[in-house]
């Protein structure tokens, strides 16, 4: 329906006025400001792929162009796709092949080497010039004597023995030995414990260094030299040890040697030869003990009477039992 000037009632154009396009002249709502932002940045950045593009390809035009445009200046251009071929007779290939398998070696400069020196062969003793030559070694080759210690080849009698020792003059063998030695209360008078020193001192200082030696003092008791009842070597060493517990020796007490026995044989290996020295008077029964003591092993007992023959048949007998000798040593010069 129309009012007389041909409108539309106000409500009808106001429905119909939100339905029409922009293109027939009436106002629409703006849009939103994100909205709009949104869009222009849409818009710019397919424009700026559009750019970026264009100038990549131009850009890409412009190298192709100068890099074949290159060559010597006023030269022609080398039409593309145009290939000489050089053509080679067989007999030039052949030339050509044989030429590259050839090569010269490289040259070594030769070395003057001096000669080796010549080395003569030893000469070795034949087996019979070995054989007679030990034949000739015997007992009586070898010398000994007071204090000093004549070298073997073998094994001595009564055990291992490697050497000789004197003790008071008295020559024994073997390679370990042990001094039984009386300090006994009347060893303290007449420089009689002073001459047993000085004579300890230099039997052990006879000794090979391959042998050993064990010093067991004996009064109402028995005790090894500084306690030490073990084998001691006769080195350097071992012969420093027995001189400081030598010097320290003293003189008190009975008289009973059977004890100083008693661990001489319990020693392991057993002795080569026993020395054994007093200057008094002990009870019978010593001898028979001693000798039940050594029933096993037999060891010769060298027995020493000195200054005083108190002893002298027990003393003999011990020595005459055991396979040892028996000697009389008188008072050292000064005593008695």
């Amino acid at each position: 329906m129309t009012d007389p000037h041909g409108n539309l009632p106000s409500r009808q154009h106001s429905t119909l006025g939100h339905h029409l396009s922009p293109g027939l002249g009436e106002v629409t709502q703006p849009k939103p400001m994100d909205e709009r932002l949104w869009q222009w940045i849409r818009r710019a950045t397919v424009v700026g792929v559009a750019v970026s593009l264009f100038l990549h390809l131009i850009a890409w035009f412009i190298a192709a162009h100068f890099q074949v445009g290159l060559g010597s200046p006023g030269s022609p251009a080398p039409m593309p796709g145009v290939v000489d071929f050089a053509v080679m007779t067989e007999a030039e290939l052949a030339e050509l092949q044989d030429a590259s398998l050839t090569f010269d070696s490289p040259s070594v400069p030769e070395i003057n080497q001096e000669p080796m020196p010549e080395i003569e062969a030893l000469d070795m003793p034949s087996e019979e010039e070995i054989t007679g030559s030990l034949a000739e070694i015997s007992p009586t080759a070898l010398g000994s004597g007071a204090g000093d210690i004549g070298q073997t080849s073998g094994l001595s009698e009564g055990g291992s023995g490697s050497g000789s020792a004197s003790f008071f003059g008295v020559e024994a063998t073997g390679s370990r030995f042990i001094y039984i030695v009386d300090t006994s209360g009347s060893m303290a008078v007449g420089g009689k414990l002073e001459a047993l020193q000085r004579e300890l001192v230099k039997s052990l200082d006879g000794l090979l260094e391959a042998a050993d030696f064990l010093v067991i003092t004996y009064n109402g008791s028995a005790s090894a030299l500084e306690g030490r009842q073990t084998w001691t070597d006769a080195d350097e060493r071992g012969k420093r040890f027995a001189r400081r517990g030598i010097a320290r020796l003293n003189a008190s007490g009975g008289t009973v040697p059977v004890p100083g026995f008693r661990m001489a044989f319990a020693m392991r290996p057993p002795p080569d030869s026993i020395y054994f020295m007093t200057d008094g008077e002990f009870g019978e029964e010593a001898a028979s003990e001693i000798a039940m003591l050594n029933a096993e092993y037999k060891v010769p007992i060298h027995c020493i009477a000195f200054v005083s023959r108190q002893s002298e048949a027990l003393m003999r007998q011990i020595a005459h039992q055991s396979g040892g000798t028996y000697t009389f040593v008188p008072a050292p010069r000064g005593g008695p």
